[in-house]
């Protein structure tokens, strides 16, 4: 019998630190249950950012802790806050930037389309 649910739980999850400031962890991918998307967490410890950047594929973002501010392609700022959703276009018309604008880490959740699972491409476009 297959599993129809799959729960994870945070506290059980270890996350990486690919740079000071930035933490991430990956939560569905290609070694869990999920057959189309890779979905994860990460923060932003308190005046860090994410540099901007875009991926080969659309993109959904859930702010979970923190206030942030996020900068699209063309320069447009959008205040984020915990509740916030957003949307990022595949490609770099789809490129953001996340500065974190408060005393918290500033934490998301993601999820991208991603066939099996697999990594998506990021693209830098500061690096």
């Amino acid at each position: 019998m297959t599993e129809t649910v799959n729960v994870i739980n945070l506290k059980d999850l270890k996350f990486r630190s690919p740079r000071p400031g930035f933490k991430s962890v990956t939560l569905y991918d290609e070694n869990t249950p999920t057959k189309y998307f890779l979905s994860g967490m990460y923060a932003i410890e308190s005046g860090g950012k994410l540099d901007a950047h875009y991926h080969d594929c659309e993109e959904l973002q859930h702010v979970i802790q923190g206030y942030g501010v996020l900068l699209d392609s063309e320069g447009k700022e959008y205040q984020l806050s915990p509740g916030s959703t957003f949307y990022c276009h595949s490609g770099q018309k789809g490129s953001h930037e996340i500065k974190n604008a408060s005393d918290l880490p500033f934490m998301c959740l993601y999820v991208y389309y991603a066939p099996e699972g697999k990594r998506v491409s990021t693209t830098r476009l500061n690096p």
